[in-house]
């Protein structure tokens, strides 16, 4: 076994470990008696898709390629890598944010730190598409939909 193939285990152990919380999370959700598709659905089956594809890699990564003899280190830049860290990173927090905050404000800090995360420097745009965004989702599932979510209450 190659460095790479190790790093790539390691790498897919990690990200299944944040499945799984992600996926315990998922199953702390409320559900509110409305049919199959709950606030909790999208969370569960996006956290059994994050398990599968990190058992699926672990699966490619014990077959050995015989063509993957040599590999470019060029692709391979540590800000490219810190980047996908950190949005991996801030999705866990986003659904642990949407446990005990509600919805609203950890999806407008989202997507916010999405848009910083990937360079946007326009404050306009900072603040108008998280905004919009937020809007837009609580309509389409709040009010078309008709799911339940949680609230985050201060008084």
């Amino acid at each position: 076994m190659n460095i790479f193939k190790k790093v790539d285990n390691i790498i897919s152990f990690v990200f299944l470990v944040v499945a799984v919380i992600y996926g315990y999370l998922a199953l702390q959700m409320p559900y509110f008696g409305r049919g199959i598709i709950g606030a909790a659905f999208y969370p569960k089956i996006l956290a059994i898709v994050m398990i599968a594809l990190c058992l699926i890699f672990f699966g490619i990564n014990r077959h050995p390629d015989p063509e993957a003899k040599t590999v470019s280190l060029k692709g391979i830049q540590p800000q490219n890598v810190i980047k996908q860290v950190a949005v991996v990173a801030v999705i866990a927090a986003y659904a642990c944010a949407l446990f005990y905050f509600g919805f609203k404000i950890p999806t407008f800090t989202f997507f916010l730190a999405l848009m910083l995360l990937y360079g946007e420097k326009k404050w306009s745009k900072l603040i108008f598409v998280p905004l919009v965004t937020t809007i837009l989702f609580d309509v389409v599932f709040r009010i078309i939909f008709k799911l339940p979510f949680h609230e985050l209450s201060i008084f």
